[in-house]
This record gives C-alpha cells, sequence and structure tokens, in this order.
C-alpha cells in the first residue's frame, strides 16, 4: 500500500513534473505542487494550496502581513520518513484582489532525500497581471520502473539517485473577466544515477539523459469559474501548457509537452457536489524518460503510484460525489479510469488503468470552508492512501 505524506500540497509543488523526483517535488512544494515526470504544472495550484494552509490556520489576508510558519512530519514509500519545515508570507502592497505570497521550505527524510526551495507570486494592475516563480535544489532517491504499460505491469524498478535543480517563472495577463494567457520558462536540471546492473536491461538510464537538462518556454492559459478555488461548490476551471525544450538556451532534448485538464463542480443536494475531472498529456518521441507523461500525477487518478506507468501519452478521467454529514464531518466516493499509450494517435490502444475509492474528510474550523481529507484508493494490482489539505481537485 502507498502511504502519501500528510503534508499540505503547498509544500509538496516542486516536484509534479520531473519524472523521477516529480513524486517528491510535488511532496516538498504541491504544498509550497505534483509527482516525477517533466516539468509543468500551474503554479496556482501552489497559491492555491499555500492558501487552504493560511484558511486551515485561521490566518486572515488583509493589507498587513501575515505570516505562516509551519513544521510538518512526512512519511511515504518515496520519501522515507523525516520533516518539512515552512514559512510563508501574505501581504498585499498594492491592494489587489489577490495577495502576494512569498515562502520558502526546507526538507529532509531518513533515506537521503532532502529540498531547499522558495517561491513568490504576486499580481499587478488590479490583478490584470499576474507574475510568480520558484526555484529549488535538492536530491531525490526514486523509483524508476521503465517506460511504457508493459514495464509498469511488471511492477519491477530500479532506485535512481537524482540531483536536480529546477526553476519556474510564469507571467499571465487577464484576457477576459475570468480567463489568462501567458508565459512559462521552465529549467530542469538533473544528474540521475542507477544500479548500474539492474534486472532489466531498459532499467538503465541513458547516458545522455542521466545528466541533462531542459529548458522550456511556451504558453499557458487557464480559465476559472469556481465560486471557491479550494473546495468548489460549482463552476468550472480548465488549464492547458504547451513547453517547448530550446536548444538556444541550453536545453539537451529539443523536445516539446502539452498538458491539459479540466474540472466541473455541480451541486446535487443540499449537502452534496458531483465533481468531474478529465486530464490528458502529450510527450514528443525524443523527450527523456523525465519529461515524459506521468499517470496519476496531480491526483489525474488516484490508486497508482506516480511513476510506475509512465510514457509518451496519458489521459485520465473520475468523478467524485462529495457529501457533507454531521458537524465538521464529510464522505467522498470516487472512481475513474484512464491509460496511458505510445502517443496520442495511438491513444484508443492505451493500456486501461481503472480506479475507485472512497475517503472522509474534517473540516478543521468551522470559520473556513477547507478539509484535511483521508482517502483510500485501489488500482489495478496497486493501492493507496492519501492525506491532505484540500480536496484532491
Amino acid at each position: 500500500m502507498q502511504a502519501l505524506s500528510p503534508l499540505p500540497r503547498f509544500l509538496s509543488a516542486f516536484a509534479w513534473r520531473t519524472a523521477a523526483f516529480l513524486p517528491v517535488l510535488a511532496a516538498f512544494c504541491s504544498a509550497a505542487s505534483a509527482s516525477a515526470a517533466g516539468p509543468g504544472d500551474d503554479v496556482s495550484e501552489i497559491e492555491e494550496q499555500i492558501e487552504a494552509a493560511a484558511k486551515a490556520t485561521d490566518i486572515a489576508i488583509t493589507p498587513g502581513r501575515d505570516i505562516l510558519a509551519v513544521p510538518l512530519p512526512i512519511t511515504s514509500p518515496s520519501l522515507g520518513t523525516g520533516l518539512v519545515a515552512a514559512g510563508v508570507a501574505f501581504y498585499n502592497p498594492n491592494g489587489a484582489p489577490s495577495p502576494w505570497i512569498s515562502g520558502g521550505a526546507v526538507m529532509k527524510t531518513s533515506n537521503g532525500n532532502w529540498l531547499v526551495g522558495g517561491f513568490h507570486s504576486m499580481s499587478l494592475d488590479d490583478d490584470r497581471i499576474r507574475l510568480n516563480g520558484l526555484v529549488a535544489t535538492g536530491k531525490i532517491v526514486a523509483d524508476y520502473y521503465g517506460i511504457g504499460a508493459q514495464a509498469g505491469d511488471r511492477n519491477v524498478s530500479t532506485e535512481l539517485d537524482q540531483r536536480m535543480t529546477v526553476i519556474r517563472l510564469q507571467a499571465q495577463t487577464r484576457l477576459a473577466n475570468r480567463t489568462y494567457l501567458g508565459a512559462r520558462l521552465m529549467y530542469l536540471d538533473i544528474d540521475a544515477s542507477g544500479d548500474a546492473e539492474p534486472e532489466y536491461p531498459d532499467l538503465v538510464v541513458p547516458d545522455r539523459m542521466a545528466d541533462s537538462r531542459l529548458v522550456q518556454l511556451g504558453p499557458v492559459v487557464t480559465y476559472d469559474s469556481r465560486d471557491d478555488s479550494l473546495n468548489p461548490g460549482s463552476g468550472l476551471y480548465a488549464h492547458a501548457e504547451w513547453l517547448f525544450d530550446l536548444k538556444a538556451l541550453g536545453g539537451d532534448f529539443g523536445s516539446n509537452r502539452l498538458t491539459a485538464g479540466v474540472s466541473y463542480y455541480r451541486p446535487v443536494a443540499e449537502r452534496s457536489v458531483l465533481a468531474f475531472h478529465a486530464g490528458i498529456c502529450a510527450a514528443s518521441s525524443n523527450a527523456p524518460f523525465y519529461g515524459l507523461c506521468l499517470y496519476g500525477q496531480n491526483n489525474d487518478l488516484r490508486g497508482y503510484k506516480t511513476g510506475r506507468y509512465r510514457d509518451r501519452a496519458s489521459w485520465a478521467m473520475q468523478g467524485e460525489l462529495r457529501r457533507r454529514l454531521k458537524g465538521r464531518l464529510g464522505a467522498v466516493v470516487f472512481a475513474g479510469v484512464g491509460g496511458i499509450a505510445p502517443s496520442l494517435s495511438r491513444i484508443d490502444d492505451s493500456r486501461f488503468l481503472p480506479a475507485a475509492g472512497a475517503g472522509l474528510r474534517f473540516q478543521p474550523s468551522r470559520d473556513t470552508n477547507i478539509n484535511v481529507r483521508l482517502d483510500f484508493a485501489v488500482g489495478r494490482d496497486s493501492s493507496g492512501l492519501y492525506l491532505g489539505i484540500a480536496e484532491a481537485f
């Protein structure tokens, strides 16, 4: 069973897109975003999870300055057991609808993982322009299963020791009331070493990928009509990113990667909400192993260890019924299906990977609309236990 870190996603966010360390960067910063495979998730997820932590601890975001400092224990098969210490400052120097957020975090675990990082988010011109960025460096020890459906089904991995540095900068401008368009620059440098003689030859990382970098630039678009970014009861959230690795800026591969997702929320009773999510990913044929699509990243589908299934294309869709019970308690049931494929053009030949599960919710404060969640999910020959702040999507 996969036991995931209880730390809020805002400390786990630097990890989303770095194949081997995505599970950790995601564990480090989806609380300060998501899991291991190629760079590029929506930085707004960082803002949402930081705001979630602030609301959960009853910190008001005022025109002054509010500071949140939290030490958080973590444990998972990928990270081992350890501690994350984070500090976040909320301030609003120009009276914008969205506050400015700055912070940093440090992580250390028993199996040798460590990460240090910082982030900043700001808005200008009455929230017409949004700017954010993050930087992180560290060492991640992760399991590598190989590429393709057969490698995932085999469920045999080798341990990769990865030293990495990641920088991400993003700027967006408002096109309409709820739509933002902009660009993202992503720098990822990785030095990976593994077992010299693994059980299967395809578990050997090619030398040209073991010590390499991605320098990606591309457009980013988001649309958000949710009534609440942390616990939506209605509305729609959609995003898309298409990033190109540029050799002219120092990238090693000249690859590209497209990710997109949409979430929809609809109330069905006084205490119940139906939530739907769908996501898709496509990477070019020359993308490195850490620039491919990882099944299960960013909770696209719970029940699978991120990185076990990876390929040049992936897709997932799931539905969830959320029900408020008595007092501060709630419950959810969810199910979905997805798959991976060698390319989007062969998506109809996907390896289908279903999952289903249920969970409990607890609202720490009566004054804030945010839950602590505990979910158990079962996939094909796998299962996972998830503990964190805010909903999965």
